[in-house]
């Protein structure tokens, strides 16, 4: 099976976001490797990738939790978007909370994040497979710059 990704760049405006977000912690990841899993496991499986759930190790986790950032409801995580050097990346949220602003608030926080720290370019990659959060990333200021067939 060919994987169709692309790399997307911001080219919108300043962004301010005010949302609290704490960096991911070992007590996590249970939490963050269901509803990580759930995100990605639909996709990997269309796309026969193998292993289909996958989510790094909680000592790989551990090593990248100044990265990663978790958003809870109530003391519950539900969502989590990584940051590493220009790259926005594992942008999660839990099935339940999806389609209701909550990937566009954690996609906000990355970006303004990045723009604070003078940080340029903004990339991220997506599958095609996924148009969901690709038509939410050209309506929040990416556009995509390069396509590849992966595999």
């Amino acid at each position: 099976m060919k994987i169709v990704a692309h790399t997307m760049v911001y080219q919108g405006g300043y962004i301010e976001s005010h949302i609290c977000l704490r960096n991911y912690s070992v007590s996590d990841y249970d939490e963050y490797k269901r509803i990580y899993e759930e995100c990605f496991h639909d996709m990997r499986a269309a796309l026969q990738l193998v292993p289909v759930d996958c989510c790094d190790s909680k000592e790989e986790l551990e090593r990248k939790k100044d990265k990663i950032y978790v958003l809870e409801m109530n003391g519950k995580l539900i969502g989590s978007v990584a940051i590493y050097d220009n790259e926005i990346d594992g942008l999660v949220v839990e099935k339940s909370f999806q389609r209701t602003g909550y990937g566009e608030t954690l996609l906000r926080f990355a970006v303004s994040r990045l723009q604070n720290n003078n940080i340029s370019p903004i990339v991220l990659h997506v599958a095609d497979w996924n148009q969901g959060a690709i038509k939410m990333y050209l309506k929040n200021g990416f556009s995509i710059v390069s396509t590849e067939v992966v595999k």
